[in-house]
C-alpha cells in the first residue's frame, strides 16, 4: 500500500498501481461522548486497510465536508456542497492525469449527499477511468452486521461509531457522558432543520449498547465488504476485481 507517507520516488516505482483511494470524513459534533475527529478518523483506518488489501494508493484523509445539519454546536465546521464537488472533482482529475484508472471516493459521513452526482458526472465524462462511490454506511442493514449491532436506529453517535472509536481508540471515549436518544422523527427531517432541533444530545441511537468488541467486529465486517463491493463493481463494469475475500 501506498500512502502520503510514502515518498515520490516510491509513488513512480510503483507506476502499475493505478487504484487510489480517496477518504472522506467530517469535522462535526458526535455528542459529549465522542471527539468531532470521529467521521475522520474512522475514514482513515478503513481506507488504510482496504487499500492493504487492495494495494491502492491512499490519500490523506479529508477532515471537513458538507455538516450543516450540525449547526448549532460549536466545533462543528462545514463546506458548501457545490465546493466539495469541485474539491472531489479535482482530486479525481489530478489522478487521472497521473495514470490512476480507479478512484475510490470513501465516504463515513452520512451527509456527503452531493457525492453522487459528481462521482456520476465524473464517470459520464470520463469513460477511460472509474471512480467508485463506496460508503462505509451502506453495509448497516446487511445481515452480518444485524447479528453484532443491537440498535436499529443508528445514525449518529450511535451504537455503531461509539463502538468503532471505542476500538481505535477507547482513550478518545469520555464513557461517563454516553447517553441514548431516539428522535421521534426519520432522517429526513434533516432537510428541514439541524439535527440539534430533534435531539438535544447531538446522539441518534443508542451508544450506550456499545463496546470495544462490537468495533472490532463491525470493522471487519466492512472491511470484508467494502473489498467484496469494489470487486463486484469492478468486473460488472468491464474490469477484473483485487482480491478474493
Amino acid at each position: 500500500m501506498l500512502s502520503e507517507y510514502s515518498t515520490a520516488a516510491q509513488i513512480q516505482e510503483e507506476s502499475g498501481n493505478d487504484t487510489a483511494i480517496l477518504p472522506i470524513g467530517s469535522t462535526e459534533q458526535h455528542g459529549s461522548h465522542l471527539p468531532v475527529a470521529t467521521d475522520h478518523m474512522i475514514a482513515r483506518a478503513y481506507a488504510r486497510v482496504i487499500g492493504e488489501k487492495i494495494g491502492a494508493y491512499v490519500l490523506p484523509t479529508l477532515p471537513i465536508s458538507t455538516c450543516r445539519e450540525h449547526m448549532g454546536r460549536r466545533g462543528s465546521v462545514w463546506i458548501k456542497p457545490v465546493t466539495l464537488y469541485n474539491v472531489i472533482e479535482d482530486i479525481v482529475m489530478s489522478l487521472k492525469y497521473q495514470g490512476f484508472k480507479t478512484i475510490i471516493v470513501l465516504i463515513a459521513h452520512g451527509g456527503i449527499f452531493i457525492s453522487g452526482p459528481v462521482i456520476r458526472e465524473l464517470n459520464a465524462t470520463n469513460p477511460d477511468i472509474r471512480v467508485i462511490r463506496l460508503e462505509t454506511m451502506q453495509f448497516d442493514n446487511t445481515p452480518e452486521m444485524l447479528e453484532v449491532v443491537e440498535c436499529r436506529d443508528n445514525l449518529h453517535a450511535c451504537e455503531i461509531e461509539t463502538s468503532l472509536i471505542m476500538y481505535l481508540d477507547r482513550s478518545l471515549v469520555k464513557e461517563e457522558n454516553i447517553s441514548d436518544f431516539v428522535p421521534d422523527v426519520t432522517r429526513d427531517y434533516l432537510n428541514y432543520r439541524s439535527m440539534l432541533a430533534y435531539t438535544e444530545s447531538g446522539v441518534w441511537g443508542k451508544p450506550s449498547l456499545a463496546s470495544a468488541e462490537k468495533g472490532r467486529k463491525i470493522f471487519d465486517i466492512v472491511v470484508k465488504k467494502s473489498v467484496e463491493y469494489i470487486n463486484e463493481v469492478i468486473k460488472k463494469t468491464g474490469g477484473k476485481g483485487y482480491v478474493e475475500i
